[in-house]
């Protein structure tokens, strides 16, 4: 596959990497405020007596951000980046100030939401800009840069939710609420940045404005999400099939809509008709979903079959860290310095594979730690390779909607990727006869040979079914495009 250099869309005298680095603080936060709740919900929905509520803190971050992801690829083709990520920003903020304040549990999540509404900008329009300012082969480097910093702050996030929000008070205020309060001055630091640097020409293209798919998509994604969440909520779980005939109606009615707007539709349909976009995509969808089967199932196999301390499960992870790393620099320094680099996805995926068969034949300390860094090489390839790729597939004119896109499918990914091997897990997973795991705690107290002998039998056809996946997904991009250029174009037609 062979990238065709085009000139970079100039951007006079600033020099670019004062306009990433803005670009980089706003990713920060957006990964950070993502993962962080991992540890520290419990402690926030315990002190409004809402324990129960817990997930409702991640999931009114994580839907809105989902559903602006797109959104904001495709107002920012037409109005500009740069006011664009501006909003993102301010709205992050406004969302953190309200988590700061906020009376009651239902005020938090409102500033949640508000949060998840800039999140969806910081996430898709950093990569979009990358692609407005460098050229294909040139993106690598930075590309490079904006993943070490999201996977750093995906796993400092449940760290430093856990420390703070453990805290009883650090100078007279609520230790939790400090996730949020640490969230101003380095907002206020990227709104700055990107107020003073980030002035990049594009070429505009200003079309109507699809609403009313924007109204079947908000739908669909968040039934989406609630049907997700149905099993763990007493309250939706008696309102599975109703959200199911919903989700798949707003779903039947966002397709007629997108076919009837064609290229003014948030998603235009004929944008899949580039194969490298449409493998690109695939690609993102599945390391992501199995990235996150890793986050979601590694920590929890080193507590039950291991005994191990929460930390000590988590910092499993940090190896993963280490080979994202690995991974990402390898693709990096193989899209700058040559022309053919179709064999990184491909390798990518196919060292999930490796990574999630060795963890189907063994669960041994060492097995998981080189499963781990495994998992982590795959990641780095294949995130590295679609963050340059998805910009540069659709052309000039839609690099937002690119980028918006693709960062989309990559959230929604991981999203199910943890959330159908879970549910798979604590169906099939029994201390005894008729006793269900709900809590890892109720795993401690009954540590015996049976429920950890049990565990295994639930987890291990979840580990098996993921390979087998990443081998397909290997299979079928085989048939990326040799010749990248042909595949590009400015209309996706």
């Amino acid at each position: 596959m062979r990238f065709k250099d085009k000139q970079a869309i100039s951007t006079g005298s600033i020099d670019p990497i004062k306009i990433l680095l803005g670009l980089a603080v706003g990713i920060f936060l957006a990964a950070l405020d993502q993962t962080v709740m991992a540890t520290a919900s419990p402690t926030i929905a315990s002190s409004f007596n809402q324990l129960s509520s817990q997930a409702w803190l991640l999931t009114a971050y994580l839907v809105p951000s989902l559903i602006t992801t797109p959104i904001y690829g495709r107002l920012s083709d037409g109005f500009g980046r740069r006011p664009l990520f501006l909003t993102a920003l301010i709205l992050f903020l406004a969302g953190s100030l309200i988590a700061i304040f906020s009376p009651n549990f239902s005020t938090l999540l409102f500033g949640r939401i508000v949060q998840g509404l800039g999140a969806g900008g910081l996430f898709s329009l950093a990569f979009a800009v990358i692609a407005d300012i460098l050229p294909p082969r040139e993106r690598s480097k930075y590309v490079l840069l904006f993943v070490v910093i999201f996977g750093s702050a995906s796993l400092l996030g449940p760290m430093i939710g856990g420390l703070i929000a453990t805290q009883g008070k650090i100078f007279g205020v609520v230790g939790w609420r400090w996730i949020f309060i640490i969230n101003i001055p380095i907002t206020l630091l990227a709104v700055g940045l990107a107020a003073r640097y980030l002035h990049v020409k594009q070429q505009l293209k200003r079309e109507r404005f699809d609403w009313l798919g924007v109204f079947f998509f908000t739908v669909f994604i968040t039934v989406l999400l609630m049907r997700g969440e149905a099993s763990n909520s007493a309250m939706l779980s008696n309102y599975k099939w109703e959200l199911s005939f919903v989700g798949v109606i707003s779903f039947i009615a966002f397709i007629f809509e997108e076919r009837r707007q064609g290229l003014s539709a948030l998603i235009p349909l004929s944008f899949f008709r580039n194969q490298l976009f449409s493998l690109t995509l695939i690609a993102s969808t599945v390391a992501n979903a199995g990235m996150f089967v890793g986050l979601a199932m590694i920590p929890l196999l080193m507590q039950v079959v291991h005994s191990v301390t929460p930390l000590v499960a988590g910092s499993i992870l940090v190896p993963m860290g280490i080979g994202n790393l690995l991974g990402s620099a390898v693709a990096s320094r193989s899209i700058s310095k040559k022309e053919k680099y179709r064999w990184i996805p491909i390798t990518g995926l196919f060292t999930y594979f490796i990574g999630f068969l060795l963890l189907f034949i063994s669960v041994e300390t060492n097995a998981v730690i080189v499963a781990v860094i495994i998992l982590g090489l795959g990641s780095g390839l294949v995130t590295q390779f679609t963050s340059v790729t998805a910009p540069y597939a659709l052309g000039d004119l839609y690099r937002g909607s690119g980028s918006s896109i693709n960062t989309f499918v990559r959230q929604l990914g991981g999203v199910l990727g943890a959330g159908l091997s879970l549910a798979l897990l604590f169906s099939r997973w029994h201390i005894r006869d008729g006793f269900l795991i709900t809590t890892t705690e109720q795993a401690r107290i009954h540590f015996s040979l049976i429920a950890r002998s049990n565990f295994l039998v639930a987890s291990r056809p979840i580990f098996l079914i993921t390979s087998i996946v990443m081998l397909l997904a290997t299979l079928l991009l085989r048939s990326l495009p040799k010749d990248q250029s042909r595949h590009s174009s400015s209309s996706a037609d």
